[in-house]
């Protein structure tokens, strides 16, 4: 183990020897000969981010390489070792003052952590260091130095720490995930906030090309002018598309320029007013740059609190939903988890809003704390629960039912009692960044409370009724008619021979992609928005149309069954209207049966009666839907003027192997027989349901063995054109 941990320090050690090595190379390239000093001090800059990222760790390396460095490079021994014990002391104390200080005011906003650095190392540290060099350089050459090497030294100190040494910095910070992963997010967000993709790629290729242009100039006046307007282009984009890019970009175009001045400077061994003014200039153009990125940072993060402050509920603490979809909008998959605690919040019900509130804030600290992926919970609109996700991964279902156990084991503390969660389930959807995240939520905030289910997996896929509001869904269908009218026959099992057809009307809904919608989607909206009665007129008048356009011999029909619902049924004006309609439409109410849905009740059952008591006596029949599963199925026979009694299909399902719902049919015909009432068995699948309803004595049978539901058009204009032999056989 400890000759793990040397090798270990040693070839950190020599990775900094070679750090140092290269970046003296690299910055003879920035050296004035008259001077012989580096205008860029990539050495300079190396140190300083060494010691800011690594401290104390880097501090052998860094010394070892400057000493390899001065010893080959001829110096004396002790020149040698004063140097490099001298010159990296002011970059190791300039780095210990920023870290301490940033740790320090590690919770403050990052666009003031920019302006500390810009302090430390971009005011002070130049002028600190420019003095320590003339120091040094007077002690090895015993000259004394020049104004100009002053000014020079200041200069480019000041451009190497505000441009090279932040670009090294973010470059080394790519070996360590979690190191400045806060600056990442921001220049992310800040990137990703803009929402214009396009626009960043054509300011990047603009930025590149006009590089490769400059970068082939010959002529320094064009150089210096396409690079100005590079800067220019550079620094509009700090902020909109970030700021570690722009500041990449900005340093590679300085560095150009810087390169070609001292290039031409060595080659003429002049150096005249242009060379500094281009540094002063170059100079005030970064620390305007450094000043306009940490306000615009400034700016998104004031923003971004005020945001995130509009975003958590004052009372729990929890994120709302807006702030749910901007996290989930940075993740592919993952699963959308929904805690209801409903069942909890019912049996405490005393606690009230301040009591519900700290169980909110109890749980999703106490989920929190078990660091499994879940790190924000959001409160649902209208509900009462916690959201959050977890990201989709192969052994998802194992990390779901340790979930749910350790749910279990909580406990709610208010007012020296403690309560577990009342039958906890996770509602859960599998989720991606292009779903419809309200409408996830929705679907599962609208699942019913279950009992001993731990886990719930819900299909939050939107059917069609879901793509729209259902309000505005259900309303655009009576407004643009898009119900459709179909039918179910009957098959007389009484009279084989019998030349006249009966059959129910159903309703239909096509969506505006042309699929049907089933009714089990469409008719919970219909009671949801009390549009039961608009519905019925709908289709009494709709089928009264139809029947007098297509239905010229109404021998052929014996029954057309129409159910209304019982909200219609206790209108007074509903008899009057529906033979008012039959009037206008030449229809026969004695051709005419209207279905009572047995399994709602009666708003009001003596309206009810009276109603059906003028359709009666108009010649229509009566029947009751449902037999046998509703709210007074059998004090309904003894109120009601009926005529036919239609048995609930849960009776005949399994009629061939359950002698029990055998017996119920069977007493159920016979009271019917004995009232003189006429019996319709629904769901009769299979020609051995007909065998066994036919000795029983039932009328009729209803069901996907007799015919399957088609459009009523289509039945009436075949019933039209075809004897009973053609439509029994179809």
């Amino acid at each position: 183990m400890p000759s793990t941990i040397l090798i270990k320090h040693l070839q950190r050690s020599l990775t900094f020897v070679c750090a140092i090595l290269i970046s003296f190379i690299i910055s003879k390239a920035f050296v004035i000969e008259p001077e012989h000093f580096p205008t860029i001090s990539i050495v300079s800059s190396v140190m300083a981010v060494s010691f800011i990222c690594y401290g104390n760790r880097a501090l052998v390396g860094i010394i070892s390489g400057l000493f390899l460095h001065y010893y080959f490079a001829g110096k004396e021994i002790g020149v040698t070792l004063l140097f490099s014990l001298i010159l990296p002391s002011l970059p190791y104390v300039f780095a210990l003052l920023f870290n301490t200080i940033s740790k320090r005011f590690n919770d403050y906003p990052i666009s003031k952590k920019i302006g500390l650095y810009f302090i430390i190392f971009c005011c002070c540290f130049p002028i600190s260091n420019s003095l320590l060099l003339l120091w040094v350089r007077f002690i090895g050459d015993q000259i004394a130095p020049s104004m100009d090497f002053l000014s020079y030294s200041v200069l480019g100190s000041f451009l190497t720490q505000s441009l090279i040494s932040p670009v090294l910095i973010f470059a080394v910070s790519q070996f360590n995930e979690k190191s400045l992963k806060e600056y990442k997010t921001l220049d992310r967000d800040m990137r990703n906030s803009s929402d214009n993709d396009k626009s960043y790629k054509i300011w990047l290729l603009t930025c590149t090309l006009l590089m490769l242009i400059a970068v082939t100039q010959p002529d320094p006046l064009l150089l210096n002018s396409l690079c100005f307007f590079l800067l220019v282009l550079i620094i509009v984009g700090f902020g909109k598309h970030g700021f570690i890019r722009p500041l990449i970009m900005a340093a590679v175009v300085i560095l150009m320029m810087v390169f070609d001045s001292v290039t031409r400077v060595n080659l003429s061994q002049n150096i005249d007013a242009n060379f500094y003014g281009l540094f002063v200039v170059l100079s005030v153009i970064t620390a305007l740059a450094y000043l306009l990125a940490s306000h615009n940072i400034k700016n998104y993060e004031l923003t971004q609190k005020q945001i995130l402050n509009e975003r958590i509920d004052p009372y729990t603490g929890l994120y709302n939903i807006t702030q749910l979809k901007d996290d989930l909008s940075h993740i592919r998959t993952s699963v959308l988890i929904y805690l209801d605690i409903t069942p909890t919040l019912t049996t405490v019900s005393d606690i009230g809003h301040a009591g519900r509130s700290h169980l909110i804030q109890q749980l999703s600290l106490y989920l929190s704390a078990r660091d499994q992926g879940m790190s924000n919970f959001y409160r649902p609109p209208f509900n009462t629960g916690l959201l959050s996700f977890i990201p989709l991964s192969h052994d998802i279902k194992d990390e779901l039912k340790y979930l749910a156990r350790y749910l279990k084991k909580f406990q709610f503390f208010w007012e020296g009692s403690s309560i577990t969660l009342v039958d906890p389930t996770l509602h859960c959807a599998k989720i991606s960044n292009d779903n419809d995240i309200e409408m996830a939520v929705s679907i599962l905030c609208e699942q019913p409370p279950l009992v001993s289910v731990s886990t719930n997996w819900v299909d939050v896929q939107p059917t069609p009724i879901y793509k729209i509001c259902k309000l505005s869904f259900i309303q655009g269908v009576f407004k643009n008619n898009h119900f459709e009218l179909h039918c179910q026959p009957y098959l007389n099992l009484s009279d084989k021979t019998a030349k006249s057809h009966s059959f129910e009307v159903l309703l239909r809904i096509k969506s505006e992609t042309g699929e049907q919608i089933p009714p089990a989607e469409f008719f919970p909206l219909i009671n949801q928005f009390s549009l039961e009665t608009k519905l019925d007129s709908w289709v009494v008048k709709n089928t009264f149309k139809m029947l007098d356009l297509m239905v010229d011999d109404w021998g052929k029909i014996e029954k057309c069954a129409i159910n209304l619902t019982a909200k219609s049924l206790g209108l007074p004006s509903l008899a009057h209207s529906i033979i008012l309609s039959a009037n206008k439409h030449n229809i026969p109410l004695s051709r005419i049966c209207f279905e009572i849905t047995e399994s709602s009740a009666l708003q009001n059952e003596q309206q009810a009666i009276d109603t059906l008591n003028i359709l009666r006596e108009a010649g229509s029949k009566i029947a009751l839907d449902d037999f046998g599963t509703g709210y007074a199925s059998f004090a309904y026979l003894r109120t009601l003027p009926l005529d036919v009694l239609k048995i609930d299909g849960s009776f005949i399902k399994e009629l061939p192997t359950n002698e029990t719902d055998r017996l119920i049919v069977s007493s159920i015909a016979t009271i019917a027989k004995e009232m003189k009432l006429e019996t319709v068995a629904e769901f009769v699948e299979t020609q051995e349901h007909v065998e066994i309803l036919e000795p029983l004595g039932i009328t009729y049978g209803q069901g996907y063995g007799i015919a399957k539901p088609r459009p009523l058009a289509d039945y009436l204009a075949e019933l039209k054109n075809s004897e009973y032999e053609t439509l029994k056989a179809s």
